[in-house]
């Protein structure tokens, strides 16, 4: 069943739940065919836009096979001006060659344009930074060049950026393959245990939240490594791996186990105060596109990290 929920608006929402008739169709091609105004590329794009597309509430590939009872959310956004404006916002330069960009994002700023934030991001420090004269990978698409993965608003830590389409290709399939290696550090409510373990449960976006995600059992498969490194004052400093990258993924599994990031705006409201999340991006190992040697990039402890350390008593040289 098709349903145009707002024909009036300039934004246009559909919704269909998949029949028997659709069984094991590609996501894109059935989509295609019911809105035959938007190209198959058009319609690829949307799939990788956060909340445009959604299946039983979660993103989904182009390739994903329809299950019968599958409900699938559309939105196709009002037209924007993607005209991106250069702003003097300054980054903090891990390293640079022909091919790669490595940066220390600070917390508080988006990693690329959304609404609300149309000039005040690191795709905007990203142009002001190279100039008139500089390249980035062209992928992404018109409001993400370079952009190769990215971290929440709030989130500080390592961040790569592509320079060229190669270098973008090249590590978009690391990613895939899960041959990058990330490490975090966070501050957590609570005492962790054990000390070290697993965290393997799926994850989808909330029913009844836009802009949360919860574990489901309908979600997509989410795989989070921890290791305590110390505990003090009702609070617990953690090590943290992901093996998959779903949208928040550390702040819902953390969560999940009772132990919520200290500052999260989102899951942690009442988790103890601090004016970022207590959550960084400390080290990322991975296979330079180019060279093709295996590269690791750290930062330091980000300001609001060392607070945090001092209020509760942590020794961050142990690490």
């Amino acid at each position: 069943m098709e349903e145009d929920l707002n024909r009036n608006s300039r934004e246009r929402k559909y919704e269909y739940t998949v029949t028997d008739d659709d069984r094991d169709r590609r996501l894109d091609v059935f989509l295609v065919e019911r809105l035959p105004d938007l190209s198959r590329s058009h319609i690829q794009k949307y799939l990788q836009e956060e909340e445009l597309i959604l299946v039983n509430g979660s993103q989904r590939k182009p390739h994903y096979k329809l299950k019968p009872g599958d409900a699938i959310q559309v939105t196709i956004p009002p037209p924007r001006e993607t005209h991106l404006e250069s702003t003097d916002i300054n980054i903090d330069v891990l390293y640079e060659d022909d091919s790669l960009l490595v940066i220390n994002k600070q917390p508080g700023i988006p990693v690329h344009p959304s609404p609300g934030h149309d000039t005040d991001t690191i795709v905007n420090a990203l142009l002001h930074y190279f100039g008139k004269t500089g390249t980035l990978s062209s992928i992404g698409g018109e409001l993400r060049p370079g952009i190769v993965h990215r971290l929440d608003k709030d989130t500080s830590g390592v961040l790569l950026i592509a320079k060229n389409n190669t270098a973008h290709e090249r590590i978009s399939l690391s990613f895939a393959e899960r041959r990058v290696t990330k490490t975090y550090e966070a501050f957590v409510k609570g005492v962790v245990q054990p000390t070290i373990g697993v965290i393997d449960e799926p994850i989808a976006r909330s029913v009844t939240h836009r802009k949360k995600f919860t574990v489901s059992e309908h979600g997509r498969e989410a795989v989070t490594h921890y290791r305590v490194i110390d505990s003090l004052n009702e609070t617990s400093w953690l090590s943290l791996t992901p093996k998959t990258g779903r949208t928040h993924q550390i702040r819902v599994h953390l969560t999940h186990i009772g132990h919520p990031i200290i500052g999260d705006p989102i899951y942690a409201r009442k988790a103890h105060q601090s004016e970022y999340i207590a959550l960084f991006a400390k080290e990322l190992t991975v296979t330079h596109p180019m060279s093709g040697e295996l590269v690791t990039f750290r930062v330091p402890y980000p300001a609001h990290f060392i607070e945090l350390a001092k209020r509760y008593g942590y020794n961050l040289s142990e690490t």
